[in-house]
């Protein structure tokens, strides 16, 4: 399911279990050694992520910045973004209320 883009962020509604495993892959890639240098260089050439300030385990999948940022309730929320500027940002039903 997905709900409507807020300007090039689009909210993708998935199964808990689906973002629990993003989760784990973004910090596993993130964990990986030259991973920040991977992320700098992403940035240098196709610029800053929507929640830059708040996010945190950058990774760089494919041609893919992938990030998490921390919910309100403290809930991690993974990110994807895409070289053309766009974004999309995945949860469960029940936090996509709070991410809008």
């Amino acid at each position: 399911m997905t709900t409507e883009p807020s300007g090039d962020v689009e909210i993708r509604i998935l199964e808990l279990r689906a973002v629990d495993e993003m989760i784990g892959k973004i910090k596993a890639a993130a964990a990986l050694p030259g991973a920040a240098d991977a992320v700098a260089r992403w940035r240098d050439e196709y610029g800053d992520e929507a929640w830059r300030d708040k996010g945190h385990d950058h990774a760089v999948v494919g041609e893919t910045l992938m990030y998490l940022h921390d919910a309100p309730d403290g809930v991690l929320v993974p990110h994807a973004r895409y070289r053309d500027g766009s974004e999309k940002v995945y949860t469960d039903a029940a936090h996509a209320d709070s991410l809008g």
